[in-house]
This record gives structure tokens, C-alpha cells and sequence, in this order.
């Protein structure tokens, strides 16, 4: 009688545990978007669309405007990690680049995006910006 007790704790403590798991892991969520949420939709989830390492912003510009195989300077003005760390991403920052992103722009005092402190940003015009993220293009 006392084993079968001991099997019943053993039981309940084993599925307490796995609850708590659960929640911890937040697992029902995390498998609901996984089914429902394609691959772009997680990934912006995962490291923000203008925050953050701004991956939808890249995802978005790169996609939209065509830019696959253009040589593109990454800046993240934050700090974050920059994309080319995270993803298969060709770091072309010590070349000539057609286009610069910068991210998480933060101004102080009225600056604007061509006070950033960035090489020849002067030579760059504006071609898509979200909130504080820009796609600039070199001017002709």
C-alpha cells in the first residue's frame, strides 16, 4: 500500500514539473507559432522589425526594393548585434556600398539621420525609412 502512495507522489510530482515547464517555456505559444506563423513572421518576432537587430527592416528592404545581390553597408545605431553576426549576411562595411541601413537611429537635440556619425553620409539620399530605421541609396 505505502509503494502505491509513493508511485501516486511520484506521479503528481512529475506532472507538477511538467507544468511548470510548460509555463516556463511558454510551450503552448511557442507551438501555435510555429504551426500558424511562417518563417519571416517568427524571425520578426524574434529579433524585431525596427528594434533591436531590426531583421523584418533588412527582410522588408532587402525583398521590396531587389537588393539580394547589392553591396549594402549595415549600421545599427543601438549597438545590437548586426545581422551579418547573426545570418549568412556578406559584411561589405570596408568597401564601397551602393546602399547603407542604418538602424535604431537615435537623434538628439533635432539631429537628423545626415548629423549620424557615418562615412559620406552626405552622399546618401533617403529611399525608405520606417520609424528610425533607413535604407539610403548613394546618390548619382
Amino acid at each position: 500500500m505505502n509503494a502505491h502512495i509513493k508511485n501516486k507522489k511520484n506521479i503528481l510530482f512529475f506532472i507538477i514539473f511538467f507544468l511548470i515547464i510548460f509555463k516556463f517555456f511558454n510551450t503552448p505559444y511557442n507551438a501555435y507559432s510555429l504551426v500558424l506563423w511562417n518563417y519571416d513572421k517568427r524571425m520578426t518576432q524574434a529579433y524585431g522589425f525596427c528594434k533591436n537587430e531590426s531583421w523584418g527592416f533588412y527582410n522588408y528592404v532587402i525583398n521590396k526594393y531587389k537588393l539580394q545581390n547589392q553591396k549594402i553597408k549595415i549600421i545599427n545605431h543601438e549597438g545590437y548585434v548586426k545581422l551579418d553576426g547573426l545570418f549568412n549576411i556578406i559584411d561589405h562595411s570596408n568597401k564601397s556600398n551602393e546602399y547603407i541601413i542604418i538602424l535604431n537611429f537615435q537623434s538628439e537635440n533635432e539631429e537628423d539621420i545626415y548629423s549620424a556619425k557615418v562615412d559620406n553620409i552626405k552622399n546618401y539620399s533617403i529611399k525608405y525609412r520606417f520609424n528610425n530605421c533607413y535604407l539610403m541609396e548613394l546618390n548619382d
